[in-house]
């Protein structure tokens, strides 16, 4: 009995002993699977943060690409917009520059056209001016023409008046002359002595001389008259 509890004993050793080396190996085992697995997990986790960073760095860069891009086309329409502005400003210079000439151009036209005008007036003014002058000339020149025709025909009419009255005047003075004209004696008769003769014709010349006084005192106040 001491025999087989002895050999049981040793079985059960051996069992335990084969028990243990295989719990060991197991053990062993099942440690290098977990740290396979655990290698195998990092493994797996390290290369999922490596596709992760990958995926993010793509993404990141995707996201910077991205923005470059609108960077670029933002930069590109601020630069076309400045260039349209520039553009439209220099339009804008272009059109105020040619339109200060435009008006400096009708400025200078309108000056030229004023000036034109004004001298045309002036030349008008001054035709005008001489017209007025030159008919005024012969105006006056006709109106003292007309005078001195007036004048004339009074003078003639005064003259003729002149005249006349100097005729009837003339008339007058010999209707009186004749009317006091003294009869003067004649010495037709002739006495028949000599001496008697002398004394006679002395006697008519101092008769004869005084009728002729007399009658030239008479012409004379009536000349007066």
């Amino acid at each position: 009995m001491k025999r087989s509890s002895i050999v049981i004993l040793i079985l059960l050793l051996l069992c335990g002993a084969i028990s243990y080396v295989g719990f060991q190996r197991y053990r062993k085992n099942a440690e290098q699977a977990n740290a396979e697995s655990l290698a195998a997990a990092d493994k797996a986790d390290a290369e999922r943060r490596a596709t992760e960073a990958a995926a993010a760095k793509a993404e990141a860069d995707r996201l910077a690409a991205e923005k470059a891009g609108k960077d670029a086309q933002a930069e590109a329409e601020a630069k076309l917009e400045r260039q349209r502005a520039a553009e439209i400003a220099e339009a804008a210079r272009v059109a105020t520059e040619a339109e200060q000439a435009a008006a400096t151009a009708a400025k200078a036209k309108a000056d030229k056209e004023a000036a034109e005008f004004e001298a045309a007036n002036r030349r008008a003014a001054e035709l005008r001016a001489q017209e007025a002058a030159t008919a005024e000339a012969a105006r006056l020149d006709a109106l003292a023409k007309l005078a001195a025709a007036e004048q004339e025909k009074k003078d003639a009419a005064d003259r003729e008046t002149a005249r006349l009255a100097a005729l009837k005047a003339q008339q007058e003075r010999e209707a009186a002359l004749a009317a006091i004209e003294p009869d003067l004696l004649t010495k037709a008769i002739l006495p028949a002595d000599y001496k008697r003769r002398e004394h006679y014709y002395m006697q008519i010349d101092l008769l004869n001389a005084s009728a002729t006084a007399a009658a030239a005192e008479a012409s004379k106040a009536a000349t007066a008259q």
